[in-house]
């Protein structure tokens, strides 16, 4: 819902998502694990998924971007979604994928997404559509 409510307060908004697996701490070592599934199993379940959002209003000069990587996993519905908000170079380092690489990266090119609008985490917004519709 927050991506498609993107489309509201800006011209022109990419998305772009997808699975991350991600090391956790056990004791003083890391690991990755996830789970197989299927029949047999062959299908990895990524740990964590990413979203990497570029948007633009045509009246500013710069670009909002953003990068999350939510755990694939219930999430509180009191969790911000700032709090899943990550460097974008982080997520690329993650994913091994270089996102929007013929924007320049400076300040007055490119903004932080959450300084532009409220970023906020509805992931229950599509039950109550569905029971209020318009």
């Amino acid at each position: 819902t927050f991506v498609r409510d993107l489309t509201k307060s800006f011209d022109d908004v990419y998305c772009i998502s997808g699975p991350l697996y991600l090391p956790e701490k056990q004791g003083d070592k890391w690991f990755v694990n996830y789970e197989v599934i299927g029949d047999p199993p062959n299908v990895a379940v990524p740990t964590h998924f990413f979203k990497v959002i570029l948007a633009k209003r045509n009246n500013e000069p710069a670009f909002a971007i953003g990068a999350f990587a939510l755990p694939n996993k219930e999430i509180d519905n009191s969790a911000p979604l700032t709090s899943f908000s990550l460097p974008i170079e982080s997520i690329e380092k993650a994913a091994g994928l270089t996102f929007f690489d013929k924007v320049e990266r400076k300040v007055g090119v490119v903004a932080p997404l959450c300084s532009k609008v409220q970023c906020t985490l509805e992931h229950d917004a599509w039950k109550k559509k569905k029971r209020n519709p318009k």
